[in-house]
């Protein structure tokens, strides 16, 4: 199969094969002509390749479990899969805190909008801002170094 080949049934853009080639996800042939040349093998790696990237594993995790998957065994893959699941399980919780705390936040902001009185005057900080401050956590933009 030539690379439009293998785009079309993968859904997987050419640019983003011959990334993947580049490095060392896929390892097509090439023809006499130049051309890359895949097998349906590696329609499988592609379909190896999304299912570990919607787990949230990074490129070098992948490359190392296909490695694993070809020339190891079953319980090879799930001795290194199951510590990089577990590190991603624990990275979404982080997140959901982190959401959940900013929900808190956004939720306990918005009933002071709304019980803060209308006025005809400009208006002042001092109604709903200053409020949030207070409550807000205090965040630092990291320094370069």
């Amino acid at each position: 199969m030539r690379i439009a080949e293998v785009s079309t049934r993968s859904g997987v853009p050419p640019s983003t094969l011959r990334y993947y080639e580049s490095v060392g996800l896929l390892q097509p042939t090439r023809g006499a002509n130049g051309y890359r040349v895949f097998e349906e093998m590696d329609l499988e790696r592609l379909g190896f390749i999304a299912a570990a990237k919607r787990l949230g594993l990074e490129l070098p995790e992948i490359r190392r479990l296909l490695t694993l998957a070809t020339t190891g065994t079953c319980g090879g893959v799930k001795e290194a899969l199951l510590p990089l699941l577990a590190e991603q399980v624990q990275q979404v919780e982080q997140q959901i805190a982190s959401l959940i705390s900013l929900r808190d936040h956004l939720a306990a902001a918005q009933d002071r909008v709304v019980t803060c009185p209308d006025s005809p005057q400009a208006c002042r900080s001092e109604c709903v801002f200053r409020a949030m401050l207070q409550d807000a956590p205090v965040t630092h933009a990291p320094t370069g170094g």
